[in-house]
């Protein structure tokens, strides 16, 4: 499986990891922590899907590096914006919003730890 399989397969892994741990917050820790997980999550989703199509138009047989820096700073302004917002709102929590916008990268790393155990796919 290549690399970009991998990622774009991630997708659904922190979609279960987003659903599993705002559930499991819910219960633990209340109201705030799970909405905020789920802000956090959808967030991350939007920003690694935006990433990943700019990722493809740079591939493709007419590649353009004209949006790649402002879709740097409009997804981190956007993830400053979440954190922000969940710093300064009663109704959420900053530390759930950071572990949402974390899931991406824990699922990713733990799908490649997992692969790395069971003899996984090396990449092509």
């Amino acid at each position: 499986m290549s690399a970009r399989n991998e990622f774009n397969n991630n997708f659904k892994y922190t979609i279960l990891l987003v659903g599993i741990s705002s559930i499991a917050s819910f219960f633990i820790f209340g109201r705030a922590v799970s909405i905020s997980i789920l802000l956090g999550g959808a967030t991350i989703l939007w920003g690694m899907s935006h990433l990943a199509k700019q990722n493809r138009k740079m591939i493709s047989s007419h590649p353009t590096t004209n949006g790649n820096r402002l879709g740097f700073l409009l997804r981190f302004t956007l993830y400053a914006i979440v954190l922000g917002l969940s710093h300064y709102m009663d109704t959420l929590n900053i530390y759930g919003t950071l572990f949402g916008l974390l899931t991406f990268k824990i699922a990713l790393y733990g799908q490649a730890i997992y692969n790395l155990r069971t003899g996984g796919h090396k990449h092509e």
